[in-house]
């Protein structure tokens, strides 16, 4: 059999295929190709001379769907994929690659089936839709992931109403019980936040799918260097990680209470607090940023202020907020605007750590007493390549102005890139960073916090659901 590639805009679709497929099917053969773009190579369409398809009219139509894709189309229908969730972050960028590639010279494999008669061809574009036999469903049930083959387009088997306590049973009551879990805790109790986990990665799919927030508003802002605390989108921004987002609010936050930054970013915090029933309150410098916001966040108890973060007693009242939540900018490795009093623009790092001191220091009058203020951060570099300490600056800013350091956790990141850039950096010995620091400072009498913040119980054998090695401790 000889395989062509030609463009998909010159296969015609074939008007009398018999067969249907629902949307929310065709959004999962777009999923899966993209995906699993090889499938495309090893099942060519089935062309008459004409270039009529008598084998992959679907196919053909979810790659018509895919070139005329934008690149938030595509992420939001590769995140919906378990198999992309378990990506690296380099994996991710080379298949998100991949497809861009694709849509500059958008071909499909194909054969022709020129030694068909006419009356053949018909009887080939049934039998092509056709399945004779029938699904083994013990072996399925045994050696395959449910939620994977219903993501694969499976219309999967339903648990046996009709008898007592069968395994499905069983294997539900035990999903039931883990996400008990996950909703009480997120994440392990502890100092160390691996995001590089399946349990973070696909609550981490789940947000992304449900703000749909993909950078737009700064393309190309991040420069070529270590990443900062969030997570690296492919066309060159950076966004808050969601379950980050969530951590806090659950570990920190009040239910009910009211949250805000003074270096708000993307919208993933506040639509995230919002969710979780607080109150949120985000002042951004960029008025497009805080436009698009607004939009996503519309009918939600959030909202979005464009004004310097220096500013931000001017829009919140003293003694008010319930949490305090920022990722400020890491110096210029994102510029964000060309604004004088952008934070990220400033010629000297001394007159970038300034703004961040006033900004912090008004927050801090904002907070309620007996509160929690959580700054994410990761050093950065000098062009000299030294570390500026920017971790020990923040720890100075909160303790000055009366929030002395209470918790400190490490967020352990994906390795995504940095193999690819690591022989660059131990030619100067640099070693490769992939982790950033959750700093928690607290404000007012730490007997109040038990009267203050909900007890979350929990049993060894709940952590245990988490992958936590107990070892050999008492």
């Amino acid at each position: 059999m000889n395989v062509d590639s030609i463009l998909v805009t010159d296969v015609v679709l074939n008007p009398d295929n018999p067969r249907e497929i629902t949307d929310d099917k065709f959004m999962q053969l777009v999923e899966s190709l993209l995906v699993f773009p090889k499938m495309l190579e090893l099942r060519p369409a089935v062309l008459e001379g004409n270039n009529t398809v008598l084998g992959g009219n679907q196919r053909t139509k979810a790659l018509l769907w895919i070139k005329d894709a934008t690149k938030a189309d595509i992420l939001k229908r590769l995140n919906a994929q378990s198999k992309y969730q378990r990506m690296t972050d380099y994996e991710q960028e080379a298949l998100m690659e991949y497809w861009q590639e694709w849509q500059q010279k958008p071909v499909v494999p194909v054969c022709y089936a020129s030694n068909l008669t006419e009356e053949e061809q018909a009887e080939f574009l049934i039998k092509d839709n056709l399945g004779f036999g029938q699904w083994d469903w013990d072996m399925l049930a045994n050696n395959w992931d449910e939620n994977l083959l219903g993501e694969w387009g499976m219309d999967v088997w339903q648990p046996d109403q009709t008898t007592g306590s069968s395994d499905n049973e069983v294997g539900g009551k035990e999903k039931e019980k883990h996400g008990k879990l996950t909703d009480k805790f997120i994440a392990p109790p502890f100092s160390i936040l691996d995001t590089r986990q399946g349990y973070w990665k696909e609550r981490k799919a789940m947000w992304r799918e449900k703000i749909a927030d993909y950078g737009e508003s700064r393309e190309g802002t991040l420069a070529d260097g270590e990443t900062n605390c969030m997570a690296t989108i492919n066309n060159g921004v950076s966004l808050l990680d969601p379950v980050m987002a969530e951590v806090v609010c659950k570990w920190f936050g009040i239910d009910g209470g009211a949250a805000f930054d003074c270096f708000a970013g993307d919208t993933v915090f506040g639509y995230v607090a919002a969710t979780l029933g607080m109150s949120f309150t985000g002042v951004e410098l960029r008025e497009e940023q805080a436009r698009l916001n607004n939009e996503r966040v519309a009918g939600m108890n959030a909202r979005y202020i464009c004004d310097d973060g220096q500013n931000v007693g001017k829009h919140i009242k003293t003694g008010t907020q319930d949490l305090l939540f920022s990722c400020p900018p890491y110096y210029d490795l994102e510029v964000y605007s060309d604004k004088p009093n952008d934070a990220s623009n400033q010629p000297i790092y001394e007159g970038f750590i300034k703004i961040l001191e006033n900004a912090f220091a008004g927050a801090i009058t904002c907070l309620k007493d007996n509160r929690f203020a959580v700054i994410v951060v990761g050093d950065i570099r000098s062009k000299e390549g030294y570390y500026y300490d920017f971790v020990g600056d923040i720890k100075r800013i909160f303790t000055t102005h009366g929030m002395p350091l209470y918790n400190e956790c490490i967020i352990v990141e994906p390795i995504g890139t940095l193999p690819q850039r690591v022989q660059r950096y131990m030619r100067n010995r640099k070693v490769g960073k992939c982790h950033q620091n959750v700093l928690v400072f607290y404000k007012g009498d730490v007997k109040e916090i038990p009267n203050n913040y909900k007890e979350i119980e929990y049993a060894s054998e709940d952590l245990e659901s988490f992958g936590v090695d107990k070892g050999n401790a008492e």
